[in-house]
């Protein structure tokens, strides 16, 4: 007689029920095997999922006929003593369309489940090995790449202009091709009174000497000053009306009357050019006479010479650093004074990569600080009072594996010499955040499996079944929206987003290697029973049996769980979260663009006070573009006309109110009126032999060798632009580019002969497109997102969960920034690019675990809380606490960020633990489509299909 005994499990109302088939067939040959008996019986389990070992809880009284095609089986519930009946029948069944779908994408994640097996079996296997081999690893590469391509770009012009844009090219010709001479080191001091009263007199003039003084007294001025022309700084100011001599000053200056008849005059005494009141003085005031009667301010200018040498040995740029400490010490010593409101404000050519960098010096300890609140949250996490049972040295593991992460991916991007700029040590902070949300999900899962039946071994490959795909598809979905994130213009961004890609692509890599055998060996301490943070330090064999206590995490859930779905509480949530997005979606439209470049230096920046001092006191804007000409003959009369034309043009916008103050061609023009005798290559050589049109034009003009004019240019003033002001910034951009398009010489051309640069136009360019390029990159994540839901998802609904509740929480992160009074700028672009990938991380984690929960949709929802919604809800404290730190940065850069993520963290858990479970038990499908096992075998001959019990001999039942 031979027997036969198969097992599979049901999920019947509520309760797992185990089938064993018992199988007896006298008959030795194949073709007689139908003729036999079957019994079935039937029990209550308590079991996790399909595939767990059976704890028998209680019997059930069954019944059945021996009819093999068609068997009715009778189950008596223990709990009611009512008895019901279903059909078991092994008649193939057409698959629907439900079906169909989850079979092609399990089709599709068996590979990627497969390689992660594999991953994870061999870190399981061999976990000290895999530790050391990913530290070294990580430590190579990070040296590697410092040590060969590593580089640093920050130069603001070039990371925050868009590739390709105009004011990029026409910066790069001005730069390598046109011919004028270096930009000189502009060294200005802004002299005004606290009260803003007039300044007008001698004690005023007399400061600004001292402070002139104090700067060409320090040592090295004369050896920087000795390549300028006439071996002397040139200096522009009120200084210039006694020659910038403090000696003829004070012997020709006895009172506050001499002092500002001095400064009225319209021409400067030593060169006889004339005087620009707007350039020196701030809202100056003169009477009928010409008199000056007030004035709110002086403005001093030093230019030092720009030279060739290295920028870090460069004699003027460390020169620079000298003065600014002098004039700083000065202005501390004034404010001493009782009494005395004079100051001084100052700025060089040097100052905003100096204080841009003290910026991040101020914020680099706040990384060390960020890994030690991750490490002791994560330690607090997994400690427990039993010495034996707590791992808070695990959880501190999980903290090291994100470090690794964030070194083998920068160093990646050193080695492929992907330059790093500022805006990628914002990176470390999110990924600390994010990177351990893969840990405490992993853990959860591992935590729950009996660890008195199975090796950790198996509990690996049975925790890579369970969550294996949750964490791959929630990384793939973050690194392809940083991905799409490079299809920025916006060098700064796409340069950030290089380097998040990989960055993510290591942190699984990570968590499957390093973090898993961190976790095997500790397991491996548990069951020797030593204790937790002292291995060497044993107690006595772990007891077992309150090994799978549920934690508070899991118990809190699960009262949770059935608190939320009451009726009443899910209709509240339903109304509760229209009427929020609702208001976001109001508060969203009226979101603005804005930004202080101001507000990425450090709070107590001089350059803050400087620029503040120069727009209350001054009437002109910051904003001076030179207008240039190029590429045409400026010889010809015709072009000339055009030429001023297009400056009039230019002052016809609404950003430029005066004609520039001194013009090459009109004063040429003046100048020859009535000389007809020569050509215009002579007229030319005796105009620019005055002195004085030599002192104002010799940067303006460059000659070939045969003294024709290859290119020229005038200085015109924006001083009707609030440079706080973006919309004001954008349209005076646009309209003088229309003004280019619309020029006469400019048509047909793609390089415009006729055009303004400015060195704030980088800046602008990037506001004009931030708009268009948010839009973009936004819509085409949430649609690779969705897209990736529909191939990985086995489920045809999730795509119709993802698409609406990611862009509603897009609306919503974007209401309640404008709420925090946060603008679009270039800052809150970068968290906007991070922001889909990471939000849509609490919606996929809930959709896969409901999908794969058993029981109607009440039961799936608190199944799938119970599970999975302890790991997400620490997992989103986690992304909190790793960008905390960033409150307390020294600019407003971080504390954007953080003010974004915390956002993000609030309205990504709320929706994703609150808004998304209360739809799902509403109109959440009911079919369970099952984790893909990697160990699962297929039932031959017969299909499996839900509810079939198919008798045939040498049949694996597989559940």
């Amino acid at each position: 007689v031979r027997y036969k005994l198969r097992a599979t499990t049901q999920f019947y109302k509520g309760q797992r029920y185990a089938i064993l088939l018992l199988t007896k067939n006298q008959h030795k040959n194949p073709k007689q095997r139908s003729k036999h008996t079957a019994h079935i019986i039937t029990m209550p389990v308590v079991t996790q999922k399909d595939g767990d070992e059976i704890e028998i809880t209680d019997h059930s009284a069954v019944t059945q006929k021996k009819d093999r095609k068609h068997q009715q089986m009778e189950i008596t519930e223990h709990t009611s003593g009512t008895t019901e009946s279903f059909d078991k029948t092994n008649t193939k069944k057409t698959p629907g369309f439900s079906e169909k779908w989850t079979n092609a994408i399990n089709w599709i994640r068996a590979p990627i489940l497969k390689g992660i097996h594999k991953i994870t079996h061999v870190s399981a296997v061999h976990p000290m090995s895999m530790i050391i081999g990913a530290v070294l690893f990580a430590i190579f590469i990070l040296v590697l790449g410092l040590f060969t391509n590593f580089s640093v770009d920050v130069d603001e012009d070039v990371l925050w202009t868009p590739r390709g844009s105009n004011p990029v090219k026409h910066m790069n010709w001005i730069d390598d091709e046109s011919g004028f001479p270096s930009d000189t080191r502009n060294f200005v001091m802004v002299f005004h009174q606290d009260s803003a009263t007039d300044i007008l007199g001698q004690d005023q003039v007399s400061r600004i000497f001292s402070a002139l003084d104090a700067v060409r007294t320090l040592p090295d001025y004369k050896k920087v000053c000795s390549s300028s022309p006439g071996g002397d700084c040139p200096i522009s100011g009120v200084s210039k009306f006694w020659n910038n001599t403090a000696g003829i000053f004070q012997s020709t200056v006895a009172s506050d009357e001499e002092a500002i008849a001095a400064m009225s005059v319209l021409t400067y005494p030593d060169d006889g050019t004339p005087v620009s009141d707007n350039d020196i003085f701030g809202n100056a005031i003169r009477d009928a006479t010409g008199l000056l009667q007030s004035a709110q301010s002086y403005t001093l200018v030093i230019d030092f010479p720009e030279d060739d040498e290295d920028a870090n040995e460069s004699p003027a740029e460390n020169f620079e650093s000298d003065a600014l400490h002098a004039i700083l010490d000065l202005d501390k010593q004034w404010e001493a004074e009782s009494g005395n409101a004079f100051r001084v404000e100052v700025i060089a050519t040097r100052s905003f990569p100096d204080e841009f960098e003290r910026a991040i010096i101020n914020d680099i300890p706040l990384l060390p600080i960020v890994f030690v609140i991750m490490g002791l949250f994560t330690s607090a996490i997994f400690f427990k009072r039993d010495k034996v049972r707590s791992r808070s040295l695990l959880g501190f593991t999980a903290v090291i594996s994100v470090l690794l992460s964030i070194m083998a991916g920068y160093g990646l991007m050193f080695v492929c010499a992907v330059p790093f700029t500022s805006m990628t040590q914002i990176l470390p902070f999110v990924f600390f955040g994010v990177g351990l949300d893969d840990a405490f999900i992993i853990t959860g899962s591992f935590f729950r499996l009996d660890p008195t039946s199975k090796d950790a071994v198996e509990r690996v490959r049975e925790m890579i079944d369970d969550i294996g795909m949750s964490i791959f598809l929630t990384t793939l979905t973050s690194s392809l929206a940083f991905g799409l994130g490079c299809i920025s213009s916006i060098p700064a961004i796409f340069w950030l987003c290089i380097y998040a890609v990989p960055t993510m692509v290591f942190i699984l890599l990570f968590q499957l290697t390093f973090f898993v055998s961190c976790m095997v060996l500790d397991d491996r301490r548990i069951q020797k029973g030593n204790r937790d943070c002292f291995r060497c330090c044993s107690r006595s064999k772990v007891d077992n049996e309150s090994v799978q206590e549920e934690s508070m995490a899991d118990r809190f859930m699960g009262w949770y769980a059935e608190k939320l779905l009451r009726p009443w509480v899910k209709a509240f949530v339903i109304v509760a979260f229209v009427a929020l997005a609702a208001a976001c979606a109001v508060s969203t439209s009226k979101l603005e663009q804005s930004f202080k470049f101001t507000d990425v230096l450090p709070n107590d920046s001089y350059i803050t006070d400087f620029f503040d001092a120069f727009n209350d006191y001054s009437v002109r804007s910051s904003v001076v573009p030179f207008a240039y000409f190029r590429y045409v003959d400026q010889s010809d009369e015709s072009i000339q006309d055009e030429m001023e034309q297009y400056v009039n043009d230019l002052v016809g916008i609404d950003a430029i109110v005066d004609q520039p103050q001194s013009f090459w061609l009109r004063d040429f023009r003046s100048f020859t009126e009535n000389k007809t005798d020569s050509d215009f290559t002579a007229q030319l050589d005796a105009f620019l032999a005055d002195p004085v049109f030599t002192e104002l034009y010799s940067d303006h003009i460059v000659r070939d060798d045969s003294g024709a004019i290859t290119s020229s240019r005038v200085l015109i003033h924006m001083d009707n632009v609030d440079i706080e002001e973006v919309t004001e910034q954008v349209d005076a951009l646009e309209d003088q580019r229309a003004v280019s398009e619309a020029a006469q010489v400019n048509q047909g051309h793609d390089d415009f002969r006729f055009f303004t640069y400015e060195g704030t136009y980088n800046i602008w360019a990037f506001y004009a497109v931030s708009a268009d390029e948010i839009l973009l990159t936004t819509v085409s994540s949430v649609a690779a997102v969705t897209g990736v839901t529909l191939l990985l998802v086995p489920h045809w609904t999730a795509a119709l969960f993802v698409l609406p509740l990611i862009s509603v929480l897009y609306v919503d992160l974007l209401g309640v920034m404008q709420w925090a009074g946060i603008s679009i700028n270039p800052i809150s672009y970068i968290a906007l690019v991070m922001s889909v990938g990471l939000l849509v991380d609490f919606i996929l984690h809930v959709l896969l675990r409901f999908y794969e929960s058993h029981g109607n949709r009440k039961e799936k929802v608190i199944s799938m809380l119970k599970t999975m919604g302890s790991s997400i809800l620490i997992g989103g404290i986690t992304t909190f606490l790793g960008t905390l730190p960033l409150a307390f940065s020294s600019s407003s850069i971080f504390h954007t960020i953080f003010i974004t993520f915390l956002a993000l963290v609030i309205l990504g858990a709320s929706h994703g633990l609150i808004l998304l479970p209360v739809i799902l038990s509403l109109i959440g499908p009911e079919e369970h489509v099952g984790a893909y096992s990697a160990g699962a075998t297929k039932a031959t001959p017969g299909e499996e299909t839900k509810g079939e019990v198919e008798l045939q001999d040498d049949t694996a039942y597989t559940a």
